[in-house]
């Protein structure tokens, strides 16, 4: 991502979070995007980590949660909210964005946009398989079975249309460092110096960017 295209979308962000939030006003607000797809690490995983997977990294317990309307841990890495939740609020898309691993997803969630994200994934594999977590680059796989339920509900012309014009969030690489660099050094090992390092957190790397027909490039295309 140029610097120019990433302070843009740090300063819409900011301004974002920031405007003041009207929940009766919101509510009789047209959507800015019909639906909001989400790709990640804990910073935005909604939940999928709380579906069957083999990784110790679940926001099943307390605190998590607390102070949702429920109180209760949904697998947001978080005593509320997330920002992804945030972001959604504010475009007027919906309040909570439901993890594409739950079981019941209703077609409504799957017009509105859903998370892909997995807590403990980074854009190096190597992270992810010590995480156990959903390895980013396995989460577009994930995204094209999202795209064949979404045909299946409003047909391919319309299922493009939402893809082609949603609102998309990618927020990964943390771990890569944190848990694959320093806890663990696997990558340290191989790159004494953390610039060699940073190749695995570039997104345009790992082909992060949309086709004509919605559809993520190879990871390992570039």
């Amino acid at each position: 991502m140029s610097t120019s295209k990433a302070i843009t979308l740090t300063l819409f962000i900011a301004t974002t979070l920031l405007a003041p939030c009207n929940a009766a006003a919101n509510a009789t607000t047209k959507p800015l995007f019909p639906a909001i797809l989400i790709f990640g690490d804990s910073t935005v995983d909604t939940g999928n980590n709380n579906y069957p997977l083999p990784t110790i990294f679940r926001a099943e317990h307390f605190p998590y949660g607390m102070d949702l309307p429920d109180g209760k841990a949904n697998g947001r890495f978080s005593n509320g909210k997330l920002i992804s939740d945030i972001i959604a609020t504010k475009l007027n898309i919906k309040e909570f964005i439901p993890p594409f691993l739950q079981p019941n997803l209703s077609d409504q969630d799957i017009l509105t946009g859903v998370c892909f994200a997995s807590a403990g994934a980074g854009y190096d594999d190597l992270t992810s398989l010590s995480t156990q977590a959903i390895r980013v680059s396995e989460q577009p796989n994930m995204f094209k079975s999202y795209i064949a339920r979404l045909k299946g509900i409003v047909g391919d012309k319309k299922a493009m249309e939402i893809i082609n014009n949603a609102f998309v969030v990618v927020s990964a690489g943390p771990n890569d460092f944190i848990l694959n660099y320093y806890e663990i050094p696997s990558r340290r090992l191989e790159y004494p110096f953390i610039s060699g390092a940073l190749q695995f957190r570039c997104p345009e790397c790992f082909g992060w960017r949309f086709t004509a027909n919605g559809v993520f490039t190879d990871p390992y295309d570039c």
